[in-house]
């Protein structure tokens, strides 16, 4: 495919789609457990965080509006992936935390995803891919500084 005059962004764009579908076929059927890419997002998210997790902050990080984020926070409850806990000083703030189930499932996705990336860096060689990662890097540095730009 000639991809010399299509965007950048939707060229990566296509790509993630791509991959991402395929991702989220593969860890739904292997665990039994469906989740939108969203939602596995929200999971590892509330799993890198080691202080506590309320909806606000969680939301903020994920660019997401706290109606939805609470959407898909009730989605991992139901599925006994996270749990609220009250926060003891404001009774009003709920803490989030991952539970050993939840663990286990972003353990399975990681596994997954090793074996999906195994699969298609197949016929590439070594070089290609640190061409590709070179690439990559130099897009995202490119990005970041005319993002700088635009802020000040």
């Amino acid at each position: 495919m000639e991809t010399t005059n299509i965007p950048l962004g939707m060229v990566v764009v296509r790509m993630l789609k791509a991959m991402f579908r395929v991702l989220e076929i593969r860890v739904n059927e292997e665990t039994g457990i469906k989740l939108t890419m969203s939602q596995f997002g929200l999971l590892f998210a509330i799993n890198e965080e080691k202080d506590e997790v309320i909806l606000r902050d969680i939301a903020e990080k994920m660019g997401k509006d706290k109606s939805s984020t609470l959407r898909m926070i009730d989605i991992l409850q139901k599925k006994d992936l996270i749990c609220r806990v009250v926060d003891q000083n404001d009774r009003r703030k709920n803490k989030l935390h991952i539970t050993a189930k939840g663990v286990k499932l972003l353990d399975d996705f990681r596994k997954t995803e090793m074996k999906l990336n195994d699969e298609l860096q197949g016929g590439l060689s070594i070089d290609d891919m640190m061409t590709f990662y070179k690439v990559l890097d130099h897009l995202k540095i490119e990005s970041d500084k005319l993002f700088t730009c635009v802020k000040e």
